[in-house]
Order: structure tokens, then sequence, then C-alpha cells
């Protein structure tokens, strides 16, 4: 029982100094880990705008490579891509030279062509957008600072008649359908217009609500429901007639639930 004992002494003796050592060595590798530089970021997409956040560890210094020919030295860089496929590299720097990336594949589709709404972006100019119903009339077109948007300024509103001032784009619409209208707007002031879905003829049913925009460029995205109406040549639209000032508009997209 005694030599027994004794070599179980031993026996844990060594597995308390093995331990003790080994977590000597974890902690000298953690005390390494904090001190390595690591190149590491997120981002979100909107359209072709995509917004970096850098979550790297223990850099100094930051050179961002689009995949697109231009570069970028901020710490979170916002870009506005063309379609296609581009592969982002981020390099991060440490402050004695030290150095590592991250790569990420971003796939930009241009979502506001095709499907319901042909050129919600307006990036085609006034291509399938009209005032009011009249086909022979293409929606006043403006750009600025490479994006191409719908605007209008009301100078005489008046409030009974909203619907004189109006940019549309015809497209079937299936009675008894809900739909998702989603579209960025902005003016020079508050005010609000008129958005929907509707018929281009007849008695003009439609189904709209009305919207509150202010200087701030917002995205705003309404339910609606095609409740009694439908037909091949019905139409997305907005009235701004209501109010004076601005009304701009952009990035309109069109989908059934």
């Amino acid at each position: 029982m005694k030599i027994f004992s004794t070599i179980n002494s031993k026996i844990l003796l060594v597995v308390m100094l093995s331990l003790s050592l080994g977590s000597c060595s974890d902690d000298d590798s953690i005390t390494k880990d904090l001190n390595t530089v690591e190149a590491n970021f997120i981002s979100t997409v909107n359209s072709r705008t995509v917004s970096f956040v850098n979550i790297s560890d223990n850099a100094t210094s930051y050179f961002w490579d689009f995949g697109n020919g231009t570069t970028s030295t901020l710490i979170e860089p916002v870009l506005v891509f063309d379609d296609g496929t581009f592969v982002v590299t981020l390099t991060a720097f440490g402050s004695n030279g030290e150095s590592d990336t991250q790569q990420d594949t971003f796939v930009i589709e241009n979502i506001f062509d095709g499907g319901l709404l042909t050129n919600g972006d307006f990036e085609n100019g006034s291509d399938s957008w009209i005032v009011g119903v009249d086909d022979n009339s293409p929606a006043p077109i403006i750009t600025e600072n490479n994006n191409t948007f719908y605007q209008v300024n009301v100078t005489n509103p008046n409030p009974a008649q909203p619907f004189l001032v109006n940019v549309s784009q015809k497209l079937p619409i299936t009675a008894g359908v809900t739909y998702i209208l989603t579209f960025d707007a902005w003016s020079d002031q508050d005010r609000d217009i008129i958005a929907g879905i509707g018929l281009s003829g007849g008695n003009f049913a439609n189904t709209v609500q009305t919207v509150s925009i202010n200087n701030t460029q917002q995205q705003y995205q309404l339910t609606l429901e095609a409740t009694s109406f439908g037909a091949p040549d019905a139409r997305v639209l907005f009235d701004s007639n209501g109010q004076a000032g601005l009304v701009n508009i952009d990035n309109v997209s069109l989908v059934a639930q």
C-alpha cells in the first residue's frame, strides 16, 4: 500500500507539472496573438454601394484594393461599384512594418433592371419612365455626382390635383396581388408625395400612400394591394403636385408578395 501511494503521488506531481508548463505555453501564445496584426473587415451592400467596416487588430494603417482599379487608405471606405464581380483586398500594417491581408469577393448586380420594373435606378436616363400616362412624354432626369435620378421642382402646387405633376412606369398589375414598392426619395424641404400602383386609364383606380420626405435621401417601402384593379398597362406612380419644392426619386423596385 505504501509503494502504491508513493507512485500515485509521483504521477500526480508529473501531471501537475505538465499542466503548469502547458498553461505557461498557452499564456505565451495568447500574448503573442494579442500583438499580431490581423486584417479583417465586414461589409454592407446597398444596391451598388458597399460600406466597409474595418475590424482589424493591432494595425496602424490600411490599404484597400477594390479590384476595379481604385484603392484607398481610409479606415472604413464607402464605394459605389459598377455591375460585375470584384475581389476586394484589405492589407493591414502594424507599427513595425508587419502586415496581414484579407480578401472578399463581391458580385454587384443591377437589381433595378428586369423583373417588374425596368431602369428602376434611372441609370438609363428616362427609359421607361414617363410624365403622367403619356408615352411620348419622357420623365425629367438629372445626373449629379455620377448618379442619375428623377427630379422635378413643383412651383405652383395644387393639393386638390396632386397628379398634375407625376412620374410613372407602365407595367402589368394583377388584381388581388399584394406588391412591395421600394424607392429612395428626398427634397429640399419637408414635404409629402403620393406613391403607389394604379391603372393608366379608365377610372384610374389605384392603391397609394402619402409619404413624408425631407432633405435627406432615404429609402421607403410600401405594401400595396391591387384590391379591385389590374391591367397589362397599369403603372407605378408618384404624384408630387400637392406641395411646392423639389422631388427626387431613385432606386425604385416593385415585387409581388
